[in-house]
């Protein structure tokens, strides 16, 4: 697995142990996109949040660098 991809338990849809949390972030100075997605490795199943700099904060992800469906925090040396 990626560095910026850790295990995250049970995936919601087949109960299987492939599910994957993946993070990545963009940074160009002016903006700031923080991504996360959990995807299962068995069926396919996935769910993303993203947080961007540039929309209004009541958009934004409240950490945009821990994950909101897992709580693990990303790390941005990528």
């Amino acid at each position: 697995m990626p560095s910026n991809t850790k295990a995250a338990g049970q995936c919601p849809k087949c109960g299987g142990d492939a599910l994957a949390c993946r993070y990545n972030f963009f940074d160009r100075g002016d903006l700031q996109v923080y991504s996360w997605e959990h995807r299962c490795g068995n069926c396919g199943w996935r769910e993303t949040k993203a947080s961007r700099t540039d929309e209004p904060a009541d958009k934004q992800l409240p950490e945009p660098n821990k994950c909101p469906m897992c709580g693990r925090l990303g790390s941005n040396d990528q």
